[in-house]
Parts: structure tokens; C-alpha cells; sequence
């Protein structure tokens, strides 16, 4: 049974129609979720790695005061744990395991984020903190909305602020210690900030209307020319949070009657649809050409989801899960090829990690060389066996052979399942699996 976990806010707005897009109109979307990886030109095929329970807050599952919302840059990440009593910042190394604690903050919520060098987040009050990873130095650099507060490797906080009684987007610059208000809403003027993202010298952020007609935008800066457009313009209050990486922005709206994910390219003035699945693909984030979401379609109520995880791949165009299964995967964040998410499992919150990986037959090869040195198989003989299968589906391969290709990789998953837990331990025999799957999905099988 997939147990039932409240979907975000977002998704209980009502869906409603959307007019036209802004110039530049959008690109011809893709035809649907495509449910397969593919070769690209890089070679191989895209696989996510086991996923690794990285932290967990204590105190069970009482939702409010230990949901961890954790981010991820720099190599490390950052996550809140409130189940003292106030919030606390702590942060582990990607690679070492090592933890730090950045700071506490009363309240139930800091909202951290993370990249490059920087970590940054809030108060109860509404004070955000900024923390030099190289320092160690921790500095208070302004107030403003905490839950929206990201920052970029370059050291720009992006925020909202409400020196004018609503929300307007303002960037404080970690190199000069100086901070920019970027829009200029008042209460007169019927609009305001909702969320916003900054990478480089790209801000992009939501606004909305504070009267009826209720609409929605997502609007973007080019923080060296003060240029500001707005990206599309949705007839409803459903949109979501934008993600900035290397001059491209993504969010959800509904202009489908569901949620979307969408992507624009600042530089081509391009927009298109990444996903056109009649469930909805929303807590989109991005990082250099890969896009993840949390994803409604293998849920059984709209209302009360168990949500999966899904990432699409802009280089290659494949598509493939991050993680599924019954336990609620939610609140995914990325930074280059790692993907961290919060997982209900064991009766708590989880911090899980995964990392998207290419797959060749060369580098299963050298998998199963090193699963044998490390103990992952548990002798020479299980090793040449499978070595065996996949020298037959190279040779396969280089004849141009793909039904034998395919039926080769097949066998050697078979063999891999009846030995695990066995001759190969369940680690090693998952992700042998993993590899050949993406290898078999490329293949079309």
C-alpha cells in the first residue's frame, strides 16, 4: 500500500486555462514523457545510481517541526532539524561523511540553501544569515523571506523583501556587501514577488496579482543590463518556483489543465514543455542539462499523493526515474550529476542521495572487476561468468547486432538475480541491474 502524504500547497490550487505565451513562443514539445534512456553522443546510456540515506531528523514524523528540506552545493548538503525546539543548520560532506552545525535559529523552520562556497538561511524574525564555506564566517545580511532565499557559487543571495508592504525580489552580493532591489511592487500597484532563483548573472523569480483578475508570471533579470522580460504570463495562481543553471530557467504552471514542467533558454529566447504526462510534474529544479521533479503518475489520489521522482536529461533527451516505489519521495534538489531528496521511510523523514551515472558495456566490465577486489563478488569464477555475457554483447555490439546485443544483456541480468545475496551481494547485484537496465532501455528492450 502506498501510504498518502499531503501534496504542497501549490498543488491545491485550482488548475484553471492559460493564455498565450509571451514572445518568443514556445518550442513544439516533446511527445509525451519519454519512459526510456538513450545513447547519446557522449556514449552510453544514463543510469541513477543506489540511493544512499545520507541524514534523518529525530522525533518520528511529526511533519511541521522535523521536515528537513534539505540543498545541495558545493559538495555537501545543507538541511534543518527543528525537533529541539528551534532550528538548527547542519551540513555533511557528499564524499566524507563529515557534519558540521552552520547555526540555530528559533522557529520551527531555517529554510537553508546552498552552492559553491555559500550556505544561507533564516530566522524566525525574517534575518537571513550567510556563510562562507571557506571562512568558516557567518554574517547577518539583510531581512526578508526566508523560505525563498537561493544563492548562486558566485556568492548572490537572492531574496524577497517587503520594504514596500509586499514582496519585491532583491539580491545581496557577497563580493561587495551591497544589496539591489530589482522590482518596485506596492500595494497600489496590485502585484508582487512570490519566489525566486539566481545563478550567475540570471534572477528569475513568480509574481502574482493581489486582486482579481488572480494571475500568475514568471519574470527574469539580466542582473549586468538590468534587463528584465517576463517569460509567460498563466490566468491562474498555479505556478511554481523557478530554478536557474547556466542561463536557462524551469518551473511548473498548469496552462496544460496540470502541472508542467517547462524550461526557457535565456540566450535563443526559447521556451518549451519538458513534460506533457497528464499527471502532474511540479518542485521542478535544474542543474547544467539535467532537469528533476517530483511526479504524480504512479499515485492513486490526486489529493493525497505518494509521489515519485523523475529526471530528464536536455543532452541526450531520455528520460528515466530517480526514485519510486512506495514510500513518499519529495523536495528533490540538484547540483551537477547528484540529486538529493527527502524520502518517508521508517517511520521518519530521510535525506537520500543518488547520482546520474553513464553506463557502457566497457564500464560494466570495470564494475564487475572491482566489485570482485572489493568483496562485492564473491569470486573469481561468478566474475568471469558475467564477464562472459558482456564480452558477448560487445562483440554483438560491434557487429551491429542488436537483438543479440540485447539478448546477451538480458541473460546477464537474469544471472545477476539468481546469484543475489548470494554469489554477489544485494548492493553490488543492484547496481550491476542498474547498469544493464539503462543499457537494455537504450536499446529499446
Amino acid at each position: 500500500m502506498r501510504r498518502a502524504v499531503l501534496i504542497p500547497l501549490s498543488l491545491a490550487l485550482l488548475a484553471a486555462c492559460a493564455d498565450q505565451t509571451t514572445l518568443p513562443g514556445p518550442l513544439p514539445p516533446p511527445d509525451g514523457l519519454r519512459a526510456s534512456a538513450s545513447a547519446d553522443a557522449a556514449g552510453g546510456a544514463l543510469f541513477v545510481s543506489e540511493p544512499q540515506v545520507l541524514a534523518w531528523n529525530e522525533g518520528g514524523m511529526m511533519f511541521g517541526q522535523n521536515l528537513p528540506l534539505p540543498d545541495l552545493g558545493g559538495g555537501r548538503v545543507v538541511w534543518q532539524d527543528a525537533s529541539s525546539g528551534s532550528a538548527t543548520v547542519l551540513a555533511v560532506d557528499v564524499e566524507t561523511g563529515a557534519r558540521e552545525t552552520h547555526g540555530s535559529v528559533s522557529g520551527n523552520f531555517a529554510y537553508p540553501a546552498t552552492a559553491g562556497r555559500w550556505t544561507v538561511w533564516s530566522g524566525q524574525s525574517g534575518t537571513l544569515y550567510l556563510r562562507d564555506g571557506t571562512t568558516g564566517d557567518v554574517r547577518t545580511i539583510g531581512t526578508g523571506a526566508g523560505y525563498t532565499a537561493h544563492v548562486s557559487p558566485q556568492g548572490r543571495v537572492a531574496f524577497l523583501e517587503f520594504g514596500a508592504g509586499v514582496g519585491n525580489v532583491a539580491v545581496y552580493d557577497a563580493a561587495t556587501g551591497a544589496t539591489r532591489i530589482l522590482t518596485h511592487y506596492t500595494n497600489e500597484s496590485g502585484e508582487a514577488a512570490r519566489d525566486v532563483d539566481v545563478d550567475g548573472g540570471v534572477v528569475a523569480w513568480s509574481s502574482f496579482t493581489t486582486r482579481s483578475p488572480y494571475t500568475t508570471a514568471i519574470r527574469m533579470m539580466d542582473l549586468a543590463t538590468g534587463q528584465e522580460r517576463e517569460i509567460v504570463h498563466v490566468n491562474s495562481q498555479a505556478i511554481e518556483p523557478p530554478s536557474v543553471s547556466d542561463g536557462r530557467i524551469v518551473w511548473s504552471d498548469d496552462r496544460s489543465g496540470n502541472y508542467d514542467v517547462y524550461l526557457y533558454d535565456v540566450a535563443a529566447g526559447t521556451q518549451r514543455a519538458v513534460t506533457t504526462n497528464p499527471a502532474g510534474q511540479f518542485n521542478a529544479r535544474i542543474s547544467g542539462d539535467l532537469i528533476v521533479w517530483e511526479d504524480t503518475r504512479n499515485t492513486t489520489s490526486h489529493y493525497l499523493p505518494e509521489n515519485d521522482l523523475y529526471l530528464y536529461d536536455l543532452a541526450s533527451g531520455a528520460e528515466l526515474p530517480v526514485a519510486t516505489g512506495d514510500d513518499h519521495q519529495g523536495w528533490p534538489r540538484i547540483d551537477g550529476n547528484r540529486v538529493v531528496w527527502t524520502e518517508r521511510a521508517n517511520e521518519r523523514w530521510e535525506i537520500r542521495t543518488a547520482t546520474v551515472q553513464r553506463a557502457t558495456l566497457e564500464s560494466v566490465s570495470a564494475a564487475i572487476g572491482g566489485m570482485l577486489a572489493s568483496g562485492g563478488i564473491a569470486n573469481r569464477g561468478t566474475a568471469e561468468a558475467l564477464g562472459a555475457f558482456i564480452a558477448q554483447a560487445a562483440r554483438a555490439r560491434d557487429a551491429g547486432d542488436a537483438a543479440g546485443e540485447r539478448g546477451a544483456l538480458e541473460r546477464f541480468t537474469q544471472h545477476v538475480r539468481s546469484l543475489d545475496g548470494t554469489q554477489i551481494t544485494p548492493s553490488a547485484a543492484a547496481s550491476l541491474t542498474r547498469m544493464a537496465d539503462a543499457l537494455l532501455r537504450a536499446l529499446g528492450g
